[in-house]
């Protein structure tokens, strides 16, 4: 805990004042002004005395497998000092660990000073105060700090308009930073540290060790919204109407998330048009949907020999095209504009013709999830002939899949397959048993192994 003169706006007129955009343009992510939610605050059951002492454990930490004196004298493990300081000031138990990191490195070190395991939390350590001083010795000690943690977060809390940082209260900090919370927590945050280097470092350790960060192609939502978004290439992009996603989803596969877990996604453009529209610009050109791609109708033949209609085609203006790519154009060589699934009379094989060249498919269920619906033509192998071999068929972004001959579950994310390291993890992050694919180790392996889940 740091402390220092506020001051006055009056003081510094002229002063070139950093506002939350100015400091978004250098750590693009981390907003001054809302650093956690209220919700994050307080939300105190969100670890078990047992999670949390798994949590020290994992990362290694000297409190991990010590004791030590709580507030009321009781020698207790470190992890049962934190689960009993958030239940008793219904303060997340997170948000103590958060600050035993970044005031003490307590979270990662296995070897702390005494200076660092006095002073656990920072509690009544300001700029100018000396760790000495005979005034300060009743706060020192991890139990004793964790407790004064606990304490003055519920105080803050409780009584937001006695303390100098509040919501909607514009206040500088570092001479120059401007800050108005937008929240409680995060004017806790500020009258606990009132410096602009000791939040952010909060924020990034707070995201290091609790943002759910979810793969590309995962589908999510919140109870804030309606909006159900795809995660594709690190942003959130809105899918703008229910129909759209039946066209292009499964929304069994939805998860439902807090808002922070949503917002730490930068937005990304809309998802406008159903898989296999018809889309006319002003130019007249008419361009057929395929996920993410365009491709143009060459003639007003064509469109009439493959069979499109003119009643299914919507006109559209060319600045709603501009995130699509462009693939092949179709033609009248085009037999399977928007693909078919062939399969072998003689052989059984199956592959999936899309214009001049067929894709295997290995098995049935990446047939099943990856083209529902579809109907399976049966043709000669002379036909089949006609198509040059391209690569298999793998499972699409945010499909969930294991083989039949290990119990390791994976998400497939840009082509990998990346494992959860814990059905734990797997049920936190808000993924179902129900979705998970099983299928060979064949198919499984045509999925480069990526980074794992955590």
């Amino acid at each position: 805990m740091k402390t220092l003169t506020i001051l006055p706006l009056a003081a510094l007129a002229g002063v070139f004042l950093f506002t939350p955009q100015t400091l978004n343009a250098q750590s693009s992510v981390f907003d001054t002004n809302n650093i956690i939610s209220d919700f994050e605050l307080v939300d105190y059951n969100s670890m078990s005395q047992a999670a949390i002492q798994r949590f020290l454990e994992s990362h290694g930490s000297y409190l991990s497998n010590h004791s030590f004196v709580d507030y009321a004298g009781v020698v207790r493990p470190a992890s049962e000092i934190i689960y009993n300081t958030a239940q008793q000031y219904s303060i997340n138990p997170k948000l103590i660990l958060t600050m035993l990191q970044k005031e003490q490195s307590l979270i990662e070190n296995r070897s702390p000073s005494q200076h660092a395991l006095d002073w656990a939390t920072g509690y009544a350590l300001c700029d100018s105060c000396s760790s000495s001083d005979p005034n300060l010795q009743d706060f020192i000690g991890v139990g004793r700090q964790i407790d004064y943690l606990g304490k003055i977060m519920r105080k803050y809390y409780e009584n937001p308009f006695l303390y100098n940082f509040q919501p909607g209260k514009q206040t500088i900090v570092d001479l120059f930073y401007s800050i108005t919370p937008r929240n409680q927590a995060t004017a806790n945050l500020y009258n606990y540290t009132p410096h602009y280097s000791g939040n952010f470092n909060f924020w990034k350790i707070w995201n290091r060790y609790w943002s759910r960060s979810y793969p590309d192609g995962t589908l999510l939502t919140s109870p804030n919204t309606s909006t159900v978004y795809l995660i594709q290439f690190g942003r959130k992009r809105p899918i703008v109407s229910y129909l759209v996603l039946l066209s292009r989803f499964d929304t069994s596969k939805i998860i439902t998330v807090e808002q922070p877990d949503l917002d730490q996604f930068e937005d990304g453009p809309e998802i406008r048009f159903a898989n296999y529209a018809l889309l006319r610009n002003e130019n007249g050109d008419i361009f057929l949907t395929v996920d993410d791609s365009l491709r143009r109708i060459v003639s007003m033949d064509v469109f009439r020999r493959i069979g499109f209609n003119m009643e299914e085609v919507v006109q559209v203006d060319s600045s709603e095209l501009v995130n699509f790519n462009f693939g092949e154009p179709i033609t009248l060589a085009s037999v399977y504009p928007t693909g078919a699934l062939l399969q072998n009379k003689e052989t059984g094989g199956v592959y999936f013709v899309d214009d001049t060249i067929k894709h295997p498919i290995h098995s049935r269920e990446l047939m099943t999830a990856k083209f529902p619906g579809r109907k399976l033509l049966q043709v000669a192998p002379d036909v089949l002939d006609q198509y040059e071999t391209g690569g298999p068929v793998i499972f699409d972004d945010g499909e969930l899949i294991k083989s039949d001959s290990s119990s390791a579950v994976y998400v497939i994310a840009s082509g990998l397959r990346r494992p959860f390291i814990s059905g734990e993890v797997f049920e936190r992050l808000g993924y179902k048993w129900d979705n998970v694919i099983i299928t060979s180790d064949k198919v499984v392996n045509l999925h480069p192994l990526g980074d794992s889940i955590n």
